[in-house]
């Protein structure tokens, strides 16, 4: 008996599968959404072996960066930037005529914004200047120094970080620096015209067209024709970072920030197209960005993966933030917004954002975050530009014992003390005591002779 055809099956209409995963519970959380890694990918080790012929770690690649500035100065840095296919002019500087020259391309309004940014900048870290203090009582006190000179990298290999030329040398400057040297990567048609003009609003004294490691490495050793700086702040990729971390000890660095991170604490009233804004705005800067929400409500949790669908599909950098959605976003649904709470201090997160109904009653259980935005009308999209406190803050969970970019960053303190002769032969028995304790009789001895006054 010859086989009856099989009846033609109906193809169901394709359905894409949303971008953005949703998580259900704290274990769960924990686990798929709150892992770190650091991962820069292949490039790590093909950036490796086009400058050394063999492939490296990003922090062996950044040791072999410092090794080879500290040895051989400027042509170490120009062997290194040439091998990467940076960049460099017949100088390291950016002359004077050229950033001028292209301050004047840059649109009166968009000038007047970095102005503006750069004033609430000032005025915020103006604030958080510490106090010299003498206690005559105490016989003792402190003053706080600025440096004398602080380098500030910014990035610019995907786009010129121009608010990052702000939040590193403005508060380089409140803190009294005498010279501020700025390191960023420029292309062949020179310096962005936005990024010399941030330059001037943060009152920079000095440009180098320069990046990566290298950069790092020649502003903290100096060379021939780049100036030691004492100290080194600003954010980069895995590789500055690690140069930074490699040169702990031989200069001042402010933080180790590594890719961004962003935490939105919502409740069921939160509006999800603004959950999912604040999500895309830190997908865009690319893979290694943590764009994470965690809610109560499972109803708010599907509606952002549906905002962020519909967001994306009119977004210039979508392939982009798509990447860091996929690699490492996603939405967890908690038990209940204190939960969620617990979990932000374990995280620790670079930006925390509180889009709920009531955030001052979360704020005070908030222990660990390196900023905190406070109710939808202060998304963090404002501090990343012209709120006041600096961008540059702590990541990967450093945020439990380090703080964001201020003027510390770039002051030291000394102990001043001023005894009177009464005081001190008051004293000197206890420290002999001490002295002795110690095996010290030098010490002893040294103290004992106060006792004459």
């Amino acid at each position: 008996m010859p086989e009856t055809p099989a009846a033609p099956q109906q193809t169901a209409p394709q359905q894409t599968a949303p971008l953005l995963r949703v998580v259900l519970g704290a274990a769960n959380v924990r686990r798929r959404l709150l892992q770190r890694s650091l991962d820069p990918g292949g490039a790590a080790g093909l950036a490796a072996s086009t400058v050394f012929g063999e492939p490296l770690t990003p922090s062996a690649f950044a040791a072999r960066v410092v090794q080879e500035v500290r040895a051989d100065g400027d042509a170490a840095v120009r062997r290194i930037a040439a091998a990467l296919g940076d960049h460099v002019g017949d100088t390291f500087d950016v002359p004077p005529h050229e950033l001028a020259r292209a301050r004047r391309r840059v649109p009166p309004q968009v000038a007047a914004d970095l102005d503006l940014a750069a004033e609430r900048i000032r005025a915020f870290h103006q604030r958080e200047l510490p106090q010299s203090f003498h206690d005559p009582q105490l016989g003792a006190g402190q003053r706080w120094m600025p440096v004398d000179r602080a380098g500030v990298y910014v990035p610019a290999q995907e786009a010129p970080l121009v608010s990052t030329a702000l939040m590193t040398a403005v508060p380089a400057r409140v803190a009294g620096v005498r010279e501020v040297v700025a390191a960023t990567p420029i292309g062949p048609d020179g310096i962005a015209p936005a990024m010399a003009a941030a330059f001037h609003a943060a009152g920079v004294h000095r440009v180098l067209g320069l990046g990566g490691a290298q950069a790092i490495a020649a502003l903290a050793l100096g060379t021939q024709t780049i100036p030691r700086c004492d100290v080194v702040a600003g954010p980069g990729n895995a590789w500055v970072v690690m140069a930074k971390r490699a040169l702990y000890g031989v200069v001042g660095i402010d933080l180790l920030p590594g890719p961004t991170e962003t935490l939105v604490i919502a409740d069921g009233r939160a509006d999800p197209a603004d959950v999912a804004a604040d999500l895309i705005a830190q997908a865009e800067h690319g893979g290694p960005a943590s764009p994470i929400a965690l809610t109560p409500d499972h109803a708010l949790a599907l509606a952002v993966v549906r905002c962020v669908d519909a967001q994306l599909e009119t977004l210039p950098r979508a392939p982009t933030a798509r990447d860091s959605f996929a690699r490492r976003g996603g939405v967890g649904v908690v038990d209940d917004l204190a939960q969620a709470v617990d979990l932000a201090n374990e995280y620790a997160p670079e930006h925390l954002c509180l889009l709920v109904d009531d955030p001052d009653a979360l704020l005070p259980q908030v222990r660990h975050a390196g900023g905190v935005f406070v109710g939808s009308a202060s998304p963090e999209v404002l501090g990343d530009y012209v709120a006041g406190p600096s961008h540059v803050m702590p990541t990967d969970g450093t945020a439990r014992f380090a703080s964001p970019l201020g003027v510390r960053a770039f002051l030291k303190s000394i102990s001043v003390v001023r005894l009177s002769a009464a005081r001190a032969a008051e004293l000197a028995p206890a420290a002999a005591r001490l002295a002795r304790a110690e095996g010290l009789e030098g010490h002893a001895r040294a103290a004992e002779r106060r006792l004459r006054g």
